[in-house]
Order: C-alpha cells, then sequence, then structure tokens
C-alpha cells in the first residue's frame, strides 16, 4: 500500500472543449500559471473535473478514500463531533459541516451514531454529488458555494479535500532563486513552461521550501492557505479538522528533490501528466501540513498535527477492531459462517483505515478554538 488515495475503475469522457477555452485563454494573455490551469481543470463550471460529470470517489469512480472504504471512518469521526459538542457545552445551533461532502458516505455513518441532531451542511461543488446527498440525507442542508455560509459554533470536516486546491509550481534553479511553471500553448498540445516566480509565490517558498537544493520541485500550496484561514473565520467556536496525504515541510524535502509530488488519477491509472485532457483526471498533491499548522495557528487557534491511525486510534476503533475481531472469533466456534465473514470483512476494511503504510500514514490537523 501508498500513503495516497486509492484507485478505482471507471471510465471519464474527454474534455476537449476545456482544453480548447485554456488554449484561447493562453493565446489571449500568455502562459498562466499552474494553479490557475489547475483551478480551471478541476472546478471550471462548464468541463471541470469536480464540477461536472459524475460522481468522482466511489466503487466505480477514479479513486476512493477513506468513507467509501469503510462506514466505521464516519462513526469514529462522531466520536470527536461528539466531544466537541460537549466542549462547547452543549451549544444550541451547534453546526457541523463537511466540506467536499460528496454522496454522504462520510456523513452517513456519522450521523446514525450520534444520539442528538446537529444542524448538518454539506458544501459540495458537484451537481451529481449534490444531487446525490439531497437523495441520501434529506435532512442535510447542501450548499454549492462557501459565501453562502454564516458564521457558526461547531465542527468542519474536510477528508481529502486540501491536496486538490490549486498550486502553483516552482523549481529551485543552480544559483539559488526559483523559476516558477506555467502552462503554455504548443500547437495543439499543452507545454509547461519557466518563468519567473510572481512575489507571491517567493514569499510562500521562503516560509515553507528554503531547504530544497537545485533543481528540486515544490507545489506552492497559497490556494490551501487562504482556504483554511476562511474555514477557521467561520468558526465562532469548535474545530477544523483537516485529513489529507502530505507531510510536514521537512518530511516533504525527498519528495521535493525528486521532482515534487504533482500527479494525477483517471480510472485505475496513476499518471504525473496533468496536462493531458484537462478536466477528465483529478489532479492532486501532497499537503504540506506545516504551512497550514502555521496558517491555523497564526489564526489564533490551537493547532495539533498526527497521523491518521493514530488520531482514529485515539477515537476507539483500535478497541471497535479488537471487538469485532473477538465477534468473528465467536462466531467461528459454531456460529453462523456468514456472519463470520461479515465480521472478517469489516476487520479487514478498519486495518486499511489504520494502515501504516496506506490510509493510516494520512495525516490529520486539528485547529481548534
Amino acid at each position: 500500500m501508498t500513503n495516497d488515495r486509492q484507485p478505482a475503475t471507471g471510465n471519464r469522457p474527454l474534455a476537449t472543449g476545456l482544453k480548447e477555452r485554456i488554449r484561447q485563454l493562453i493565446g489571449r494573455e500568455g502562459p498562466i500559471p499552474f494553479d490557475r490551469f489547475m483551478d480551471m481543470a478541476l472546478y471550471d463550471p462548464d468541463g471541470g473535473y469536480f464540477s461536472s460529470g459524475p460522481l468522482r470517489s466511489q466503487a466505480g469512480g477514479d479513486f476512493l478514500t477513506s468513507p467509501e472504504t469503510s462506514g466505521e471512518f464516519g462513526a469514529t469521526l462522531a466520536r470527536f463531533v461528539d466531544k466537541e459538542f460537549r466542549r462547547l457545552g452543549r451549544a444550541a445551533g451547534f453546526t457541523l459541516l463537511e466540506v467536499g461532502a460528496g454522496s454522504g458516505t462520510l456523513l452517513s455513518p456519522l450521523l446514525g451514531v450520534l444520539d442528538w441532531a446537529p444542524r448538518t451542511l454539506a458544501l459540495e461543488v458537484s451537481p451529481a454529488a449534490r444531487e446525490a446527498l439531497r437523495q441520501a440525507l434529506p435532512a442535510v442542508e447542501v450548499v454549492p458555494d462557501r459565501r453562502e455560509l454564516d458564521g457558526f459554533r461547531g465542527v468542519v470536516i474536510a477528508n481529502e479535500v486540501v491536496d486538490n486546491l490549486p498550486v502553483a509550481i516552482a523549481v529551485r534553479t543552480e544559483d539559488g532563486g526559483w523559476t516558477e511553471r506555467r502552462v503554455w500553448s504548443d500547437g495543439a498540445d499543452l507545454v509547461l513552461v519557466e518563468a519567473p516566480a510572481r512575489s507571491e509565490v517567493l514569499s510562500w517558498l521562503e516560509a515553507h521550501a528554503a531547504d530544497v537544493p537545485a533543481g528540486g520541485v515544490v507545489e506552492c500550496q497559497l490556494a490551501a492557505g487562504n482556504w483554511m484561514r476562511r474555514m477557521i473565520d467561520l468558526l465562532e467556536a469548535g474545530a477544523v479538522v483537516v485529513i489529507d496525504y502530505g507531510d510536514t515541510s521537512e518530511g516533504l524535502l525527498p519528495r521535493r528533490r525528486r521532482g515534487g509530488t504533482l500527479r494525477t488519477y483517471r480510472a485505475h491509472h496513476l499518471s504525473r501528466h496533468p496536462l493531458d485532457e484537462p478536466g477528465s483526471m483529478d489532479i492532486t498533491a501532497d499537503v504540506d501540513f506545516s504551512a497550514l499548522a502555521r496558517v491555523a495557528s497564526d489564526r489564533g487557534t490551537q493547532a495539533r498535527l498526527c497521523r491518521q491511525d493514530e488520531f482514529l486510534s485515539e477515537l476507539g476503533l483500535d478497541g471497535r477492531m479488537a471487538e469485532l475481531r473477538q465477534r468473528e472469533l465467536a462466531e467461528a466456534r459454531g456460529g453462523d459462517p456468514m456472519e463470520r465473514l461479515r465480521l472478517r470483512s469489516r476487520v479487514k476494511e478498519i486495518e486499511t483505515l489504520l494502515h501504516p503504510r496506506g490510509f493510516g500514514d494520512f495525516r490529520v490537523l486539528v485547529a481548534t478554538r
């Protein structure tokens, strides 16, 4: 296993219309920064990967996340939500917001185990996912745009969201400076070209990538920092929980030396060619959790960073796995063979969530105020 999202099977139509519009934009403005290209490729309302087309994270999609792997993921996070509810004195109007809620595979088991009902919001850019949410969870308020949200006391959960926020790409030069990769149109093809780095990119690199040697490649996560500020600013009190693959700035250094972490997923295929057929594939990069934690601290929250296996075990998932194993053994001593297989399958799912070289190696940032 790898510390990455799990690919699934499926096919996606080509987004040729979006590619042509990107080429036209380049024709008018010249080479565009990679983060602008990535924003269009993923979130353009007419052809963007997440903003159009079918559900992306599902068995027949391009990848699987922890909630699709096991309902125990959402059920375990319910314990965190309940702890925050009690910490805030059972606040009236306590609100749970999931960002990038997909079809509800995290919210459904989470809400199912709570013995009280929070006001629940789902922020989701995909029309297909919004419709699936309304069908599966009619009591949940489905919101397409964060600008429709008002401040609240409660919990924000974002599982595998930040890795898809647009990134700029910078390359360390031999003289210790930086260039920035932009997207250019070479005939019918889109290609990367080097250009002077923007001032905001240089500021981010100085803070989070000063140790990268010549030839190193860094995904500069300006959008992630802005997103984190907005999520924290929504909270009057409570916690923002960010779960994703990535590492600290120091932990990412070996990967930055080897050419960076940007990659794509389409069907079950992993690739490093994000310019091919924009809109038809997932584009993702490892999250720099040091940068995200600094934003959280600067915004006045207490930030804690840990691994997913640690976080879920603290909330009792390892104990839940032990309980299911005991029930499986009991069934093996003369019980129902089908029930034993069902229990074994649930144990395997939890093992996947906690695997130290798979989902268990994801990072969890909790920012509390």
